[in-house]
């Protein structure tokens, strides 16, 4: 009989928590299956995201970054691109050629993206002094004594693999053709 209330016990503290467990992961399974046929893929949110906020870039690679601080840098003098916010915001970049956009968004979902129109910087590598990459990070430096800094990978804001990667790319080629 004393058996008997020790795996009553056993059963109650452990299995109890497996069962909430399995069923708390098919209840995501589930919710990440409906997202997924729900939603337009990702990129795609992102593409129209970026092209209502400035048409130029249509035809424009897009990755999304998340806002870092780099106190070096503002010890050095430069003036961060990005202040005016409370918190720091995530990014579009869009890029082509020797030119970029970068576009303060709210990310709100997967099926959704709001650009500030108000925060969006577009430049040339003649403006640019010098890039820095560092481990999921990326720091372009302006000839105007201005930097922007972003955090980038293919997990930081959303899977985004393939465009980390051309992203990734393009800033090493442009690094070594600024960087001189």
């Amino acid at each position: 009989m004393a058996g008997t209330g020790v795996i009553g016990i056993l059963i109650t503290f452990v299995g109890g928590p497996i069962l909430i467990a399995v069923l708390a992961t098919i209840l995501i399974v589930r919710y990440k299956r409906k997202v997924e046929r729900t939603s337009d893929p990702f990129p795609q949110v992102i593409q129209d995201a970026a092209v209502a906020a400035v048409p130029e870039t249509e035809d424009f690679e897009k990755v999304v970054a998340a806002g870092i601080k780099d106190a070096v840098m503002t010890m050095k003098g430069y003036e961060r691109i990005q202040s005016g916010y409370d918190s720091l915001p995530n990014y579009i970049i869009c890029y082509r050629g020797d030119e970029m956009y970068i576009m303060a968004a709210k990310y709100s979902s997967r099926k959704r993206i709001d650009v500030d129109k108000d925060v969006i910087l577009h430049f040339t590598k003649d403006q640019v002094q010098r890039i820095k990459l560092g481990l999921g990070k990326v720091d372009i430096i302006f000839k105007d004594k201005q930097f922007f800094v972003a955090g980038v990978g293919p997990q930081v804001i959303a899977p985004q693999t393939e465009q980390y990667e051309a992203f990734m790319k393009y800033i090493k080629n442009l690094a070594a053709e600024v960087n001189h």
